[in-house]
């Protein structure tokens, strides 16, 4: 293969990519952007960076001890740490890193099926179709879909490594291959299933050399190779289950596993249809755990499925390349099938077609390239260019449009309300906008839909919180007792914090101290992975009560704790202290405590955070 004559396909499959995505750079934080970027001190400070390459993705959520997660991918966090020394809060920049990594993979995409024999023109088609399809929105508009780019990135580059050493066996090939794949493991789990692989392209290779006389067993060279490769995954596997204390976390809200289990056939005929006819887009969807076997629900998608996967076997039982398609295709997927592993109205999302698109576009331009060329020997690749280009245009237009729902956090749940009516998770984060847009009885009304749909306890903690903005205090009172009664199994830790966090607001509001000094103090005992941000809290009650020596003898107790804790509230405990000592007439020890504050919130931007620093700015002046 040579570059030169494939730089222009290169070029074109570039250009395409920017336009189509490019609407997507005017983003801003969205989702599960604005806590894994904004309020993760994790990526922010530097004396952290280990424990971070270290924990699961979301230990920020609580005090680091914990995996409060099943993703444990340092890949992605080393990415979210080189991002933010990059672009620090400005979306745009990471927006950019987004649509460069989905063109890296675009264009890979390409050179690998040329590496593969495939004609240019089949290539170039693939890699076009994969670069403009809308299911791929969700990884490339959405900053926190990266881990999707990033696997896929490395995992094909290991592949073409992997593929030259088999054909030249140069180590620094095989040094590369491995490599990669160890960068592809720590981007997302789904490549520990992905080592059969390595085997289909060893086993071409020595079939190859062996009919040249260079390989007399290819399929002990090909199993020995594959080892290695498997090696590594077994490897990450138990570096894994070191990090996370188990194989597995339970999931809140999930569906049991018989269910899961019958759901199958209906998520994976989903996933093949999304692919097809990419109609509809959305955060979730209206497809649920199947709890009683139906036509609809079970037996027709069992049905479909069944003759999908026997096609499958039919069209790649004598090809190489439509073999690897069909592995690209069902090995990524095969996790996302079981709908345990996600909660009840969240089992299916785009961005996990990210990688299996290609897999299933392999093979359907491979079909339809040998069947032209039997019937239409020499217009077929023209055919098949101009399909490819026919089929990109109304792909990219939905593309496109769908990119602006991700622009904002409002834009994108006022949509999927649209999408999947039926959904907690959507309506519990339609509410969340509409309560930071100002509009709490719309947002009442969003939490209470969500409540409907399925009784959750975030609805509950947002409907009290937009009830205490309405001032029905009793109903947000009953809504937080909801919460604060839940079964710990049914309950996010971080949620429990919350409740009690508005419980005891609430109860100050109306001027009963006694009673917010006791939800703090039970909230303490029940999280004491938040020990520093709800004593920091209960001494802003004791302080309006007028014990301020009961405050400072909590403060200072807690002034360790708080340096350790990952919540940026955890740390206004030395803010507080600050003030507190200053008032007290302590200069020296406010300066010293002021300072030690504002050093360690060096790198949170999130607004809250960015106010009390200004806080502590303005207060060490003063005490100048």
């Amino acid at each position: 293969m040579n570059l030169k004559t494939e730089l222009r396909p290169l070029i074109l499959i570039a250009l395409v990519a920017f336009v189509v995505f490019a609407n997507s750079l005017g983003g801003d934080f969205v989702y599960d952007d604005n806590r894994q970027i904004l309020r993760n001190p994790l990526i922010q400070d530097s004396s952290l960076y280990g424990k971070a390459l270290v924990s699961d993705v979301w230990a920020f959520k609580g005090d680091g001890t914990i995996a409060a997660s099943n993703y444990y991918r340092p890949t992605f966090v080393a990415w979210l740490i080189l991002n933010f020394k990059i672009f620090g809060i400005s979306p745009f920049g990471w927006h950019l890193s987004n649509l460069l990594l989905h063109i890296g993979v675009c264009l890979l995409c390409f050179l690998l099926l040329r590496r593969w024999n495939v004609s240019q023109n089949t290539a170039f088609a693939i890699s076009l179709i994969f670069a403009v399809h809308p299911v791929h929105t969700e990884s490339v508009a959405w900053i926190s879909g990266s881990p999707d780019l990033l696997f896929a990135l490395s995992f094909l580059g290991s592949l073409w490594f992997a593929d030259k050493w088999a054909a030249g066996k140069k180590s620094l090939d095989l040094i590369f291959a491995i490599a990669l794949y160890a960068v592809s493991l720590g981007a997302k789990e789904v490549a520990l299933l992905c080592v059969p692989v390595y085997f289909l392209i060893f086993a071409e290779r020595n079939k190859t050399a062996e009919k040249s006389d260079k390989t007399k067993n290819f399929l002990d060279s090909s199993v020995n190779s594959t080892a290695i490769f498997g090696a590594i995954a077994a490897l990450f596997f138990l570096t894994r289950w070191a990090v996370l204390g188990k194989i597995t976390q339970p999931v809140e809200d999930a569906t049991n596993f018989s269910n899961a289990i019958l759901t199958v056939p209906a998520v994976f005929v989903f996933y093949v249809k999304q692919m097809f006819l990419p109609l509809v887009q959305g955060v979730n969807y209206p497809l649920r755990p199947v709890t009683e076997i139906g036509f609809a629900n079970f037996i027709l998608p069992l049905i479909i499925s069944l003759a999908i996967i026997a096609a499958l076997g039919f069209a790649c039982r004598n090809s190489f390349l439509r073999k690897i398609g069909a592995a690209l295709f069902l090995l990524p997927l095969l996790p996302v099938l079981n709908a345990a592993s996600f909660p009840f109205d969240q089992i299916v999302h785009d961005r996990y077609l990210y990688l299996p698109l290609f897999g299933l576009l392999i093979i359907v331009f491979s079909l339809l390239e040998d069947l032209l060329k039997r019937h239409f020997a020499e217009k077929a690749d023209g055919i098949i260019l101009g399909l490819a280009i026919l089929l990109s245009i109304p792909l990219s237009i939905q593309t496109y449009f769908y990119n602006q729902t991700w622009k904002n956090d409002f834009a994108l749940w006022s949509h999927n309300a649209k999408i999947d009516p039926t959904s907690a998770n959507t309506f519990v984060n339609y509410g969340a906008e509409l309560s930071n847009t100002g509009r709490p009885g719309e947002a009442v009304e969003a939490f209470s839909r969500s409540i409907k749909n399925r009784p959750n306890a975030l609805a509950y903690m947002g409907r009290a919180r937009n009830l205490m903005a309405l001032k029905r205090t009793d109903e947000a009172l009953a809504d937080l007792q909801t919460v604060i009664k839940m079964p710990p199994e049914n309950l996010n830790a971080y949620t429990l914090y919350q409740s009690y966090e508005t419980l005891a607001l609430i109860y100050s509001n109306t001027g009963n101290l006694a009673k917010a000094e006791e939800s703090l103090r039970e909230a303490r005992n029940r999280l004491p992975i938040y020990a520093a941000a709800l004593t920091e809290k209960l001494a802003v009650v004791l302080y309006q009560k007028g014990d301020k020596a009961t405050a400072l003898r909590e403060l200072e107790a807690a002034k360790q704790k708080a340096k350790t804790e990952l919540l940026p509230e955890s740390k206004t405990v030395l803010l507080r202290l600050g003030m507190l000592y200053a008032e007290l007439g302590r200069k020296p020890e406010a300066k010293a405590v002021l300072q030690e504050y504002l050093n360690l919130t060096a790198n949170l931007k999130d607004n809250i955070s960015l106010n009390d620093r200004q806080q502590a700015v303005n207060l060490l002046r003063s005490l100048q």
